[in-house]
């Protein structure tokens, strides 16, 4: 291995970043984009490793093992004879516990002699967190018919970086790094933030190196055939503070990963088909699910996404309970739970807090403690608001659980008085944003990218402004907050819930629809200019039942055309628009949720045949990644014969509501939906695509009442099986 050189001064640094007008914008490189990756999470812990194994963030950036988004590790890497080994497969297991790799030795020479031929040595590496804990486990094995000498050299580094400093923000100072410090065999790296906390990466190796120099270690074994030989090296985190975590013995780490997901799936549905690619796909979705759900002191809520968004969001945790309700209903009651827990109580404009808003993103580590960023909570969200009141109403047509309802009242009273007393800024009707955090977000809506919301000359959008897809999740929160209220024999108030929405629906039908362009508006701004551009935003409104029949029609038959559908899903923004980019973030992408939720909304306007386009051309998408794991966003480029959707570079994956998609697919072609406190269960225009003959579900719960049922498709229509129910519940079935 060539020598490296320690430079105290250089450790930890960054590079800069490029300013593109978004100050929280992720850097993408050539060759990091086009690395295959392995990624493991276990609560607020996460390894982002490549396909061997290895951790090279200098080339591969965000690459490292992190704990509360702090990057603990970001080198890890192993040689034999001076050579990476070649890599003969990976793997993560089931339960996601455990990454496994067989790596083989290259061929060694020295002066043109062949000293090790490839394929002697046999390197088996295993992979495991718990934690705080990163376990690396090694196995070499020699397998030729004499003894081999060989050299086993390992290098590990530490740049204890923020997690946002990893995604490109430069900052202008930062703490003290120190010097590898080695106590017999145990390495310790650390760093002494500019918060006064000191973080340190102890890693022990079994049995002790040979050699030590700096971060490097270097083994020399000498292997007899058929010879084994383990190595270990255990990393453990340490935050000044922070009491030592729990371990259990290594060996049995993988035993209770296995159980808590089995016990984790089991409080949910079981879901198959007749296609083992669909049923791939279901099941994928639901391991990423459970890999991205993580235990708080207020439940358990997903977060959204490896590796960018290892953090609780209002909005993406919400619509990803939302997709899953009924499926995995447990998420929905502790996602209300935690962010009721953090819902706004007073006027904070450096972090956008206002008295009943839901917040948008909480993250921790040493940026967050010195405010360098907002989100300590942060609340600039403008639609996370309204979504907890819709993910609260349906969490009760659902459940039936009127004692939940009654404890979280309070919180939706809250939230209703922010829309009607914060959110609509102007008295003018509609919720709008307005950033007044210097660090906030420009754009405070799904599509929060700085360029995202535009005129149709391309001009950025002044706010504030008052979103398309908004005004519909607060039309469906105000008429769900009144179906509770009356629940709760407050019938004055759910009136007048009523009346407010049945004038913003009459308003927003007036003031957003474009004639000319034949869908809504994106957005009204500033001075309710409409932006009329095409986009899938106006989408939401279909799922949200805000849109006048006729409008819907139109509208449904506009999102089809090919400068917006493009053979494997809506794209965010039409191809004739000036910011049309397929490879850009939100202005012209095409996103797995998005088209979920218009989805839903074509269903509910029974458009069957376009339900049916697109579903299958995401199951036709899924197809095309690995394990059919759909990323967060992929390229809007047009469909081709032969090829797959191309990637977008800095994607998540897995991504929390990417992964819920296919659940609010199914809820759509089913047309499930219920009404707990009669025992209903609805089936709404059943339906199954020409690939799928036939769809069971077992363990579906309405007010605790459990059924299994097949959906069977026919030549004209689709049929129910019932094959097991709870006495009183009533099945109904609209065709």
């Amino acid at each position: 291995m060539a020598e490296k050189i320690f430079d105290e001064e250089k450790v930890g640094m960054v590079p800069e970043r490029i300013q593109l007008g978004d100050e929280y914008y992720i850097r993408a490189s050539a060759i990091a984009a086009s690395v295959q990756k392995l990624v493991m999470k276990k609560g607020e812990t996460f390894l982002v490793c490549d396909k061997r194994g290895d951790l090279r963030a200098s080339i591969y950036g965000e690459m490292g093992f992190y704990f509360e988004g702090t990057r603990f590790l970001n080198e890890a890497e192993v040689q034999i004879n001076g050579q990476y080994p070649i890599l003969l497969g990976s793997s993560i297991t089931e339960d996601d516990s455990q990454i496994l790799v067989d790596l083989t030795n290259a061929d060694v020479e020295k002066k043109g002699r062949l000293l090790i031929p490839r394929d002697t040595i046999g390197l088996k590496r295993k992979l495991s967190i718990w934690d705080r804990h990163l376990f690396m486990e090694f196995v070499l094995e020699n397998f030729s018919c004499d003894k081999v000498d060989f050299i086993l050299d390992m290098s590990f580094g530490a740049d204890f970086a923020d997690v946002f400093e990893v995604r490109g923000m430069r900052r202008e100072r930062r703490g003290k790094v120190f010097r590898p410090q080695w106590n017999g065999n145990r390495l310790t790296l650390s760093y002494f933030g500019l918060d006064k906390i000191r973080r340190s990466t102890h890693l022990t190796f079994e049995p002790q190196p040979h050699n030590i120099k700096q971060r490097q270690v270097r083994y020399n074994f000498s292997l007899n055939p058929k010879e084994k030989i383990p190595l270990s090296i255990c990393l453990k985190v340490d935050i000044q503070g922070y009491p030592d975590p729990k371990v259990p013995p290594l060996e049995d780490i993988p035993v209770r990963c296995r159980k808590e997901a089995s016990r984790w799936k089991r409080r949910g549905c079981a879901i198959f088909s007749n296609n083992e690619l669909f049923n791939e796909w279901i099941n994928r979705s639901i391991r990423d699910i459970y890999l991205l759900t993580t235990s708080t002191s207020w439940g358990n809520i997903p977060y959204a996404g490896i590796p960018w968004y290892v953090a609780p969001f209002g909005r993406d945790s919400i619509i990803t309970a939302l997709q899953s309700l009924p499926f995995i209903p447990h998420l929905a009651e502790d996602t209300i739970e935690f962010l009721a827990h953090f819902q706004g109580k007073k006027s904070d404009p450096f972090k956008d807090e206002e008295p009943g808003k839901i917040m948008h993103e909480l993250r921790k580590g040493e940026m967050a403690n010195l405010r360098e960023i907002p989100f300590i909570p942060y609340y600039g969200s403008v639609d996370a608001t309204p979504l907890f009141l819709i993910l609260i109403h349906e969490y009760f047509l659902w459940t039936g659980n009127i004692k939940k309802i009654r404890r979280w009242w309070p919180n939706a009273l809250n939230a209703l008085n922010w829309m009607d007393n914060y959110g609509d800024m102007d008295g003018d009707g509609y919720v709008e944003y307005h950033t007044k955090s210097p660090k906030g977000l420009v754009n405070q809506g799904w599509k929060d990218s700085w360029d995202a919301i535009s005129h149709k000359d391309g001009r950025l959008a002044r706010s504030p402004l008052a979103l398309v897809e908004v005004q519909g999740y607060v039309y469906a929160a105000k008429m769900g907050m009144a179906y509770l209220a009356e629940m709760l024999s407050q019938n004055d108030l759910a009136e007048k819930l009523r009346d407010e929405a049945t004038q913003l629906k009459k308003r927003f039908n007036r003031d957003f629809w474009s004639e000319d362009l034949g869908i809504f508006a994106l957005a009204l701004d500033k001075e309710k200019i409409p932006c009329e551009v095409i986009s899938s935003n106006p989408g939401h409104c279909l799922w949200t039942g805000i849109v006048d029949e006729e409008k819907a029609n139109l509208m449904a038959q506009r999102l089809f055309e090919k400068d917006m559908f493009s053979g494997w899903g809506i794209r965010t923004l039409s191809e004739k628009e000036k910011r049309y980019n397929p490879m850009s973030y939100h202005n012209g992408s095409i996103w797995p949720h998005d088209n979920a939720i218009i989805l839903s909304g074509l269903k509910r306007y029974g458009h069957l045949k376009l339900v049916d386009r697109l579903t299958t051309a995401f199951f036709d998408a899924s197809l095309f990644f690995a394990h059919h794991q759909l990323p967060e966003v992929f390229c809007g480029f047009e469909r081709t014969q032969q090829y797959g959707p191309t990637p977008y570079p800095v994607s998540c994956s897995p991504q929390a509501w990417a992964s819920g998609a296919i659940f609010e697919i199914i809820k759509a072609l089913l047309g499930l939906s219920a009404c707990a406190s009669k025992d209903h269960l609805y089936f709404n225009h059943p339906q199954l695509p020409a690939w799928l003959e036939w769809i069971e579900i077992r363990g579906l719960k309405v007010n605790g009442k459990v059924i299994n049922f097949n959906i069977n498709r026919g030549k004209y229509t689709s049929s129910i099986e019932i094959l097991e129910k709870s006495k009183d519940l009533e099945v109904i079935v609209k065709r």
